[in-house]
């Protein structure tokens, strides 16, 4: 009785087990598809403190590189944060601390990088 009991626990735990590996893989496959509806390449200005250009370029799975040219210097940054559905940016610093908030729907936001602060607009290329 306690083996028959047993085997059927590891049965019931190995079917569940053997769902989450089937989730994962959807999971998984729908991240590989994904498109975000912002990709592409937004060009633009900023003022405020500092004034200068931004190019922002989104990729298909909705991470964004920028390239930031002032008076000062231009920085590359590969991958600087990401883009949600609703164009909202997330985590978008550059390695000096630049950091842009804003939106890709408004095409628009502000920018920071210690005291200084400022507003920034792009449009879709």
């Amino acid at each position: 009785m306690k083996i028959r009991f047993t085997l059927i626990i590891l049965s019931i735990l190995s079917l569940v087990s053997c769902q989450r590996i089937i989730d994962n893989n959807r999971e998984e496959e729908a991240n590989e598809n994904y498109v975000s509806p912002y990709k592409g390449v937004y060009k633009g200005n900023y003022s405020g403190d500092e004034v200068g250009t931004l190019t922002i370029e989104v990729a298909q799975n909705g991470y964004i590189s920028v390239t930031k040219v002032s008076q000062f210097n231009t920085e590359n940054s590969f991958v600087s944060g990401m883009v949600c559905d609703d164009g909202a940016l997330q985590s978008v610093t550059l390695q000096s601390g630049f950091t842009l908030q804003g939106n890709l729907k408004t095409k628009s936001g502000t920018w920071k990088i210690g005291d200084w602060v400022g507003n920034w607009s792009v449009t879709k290329q």
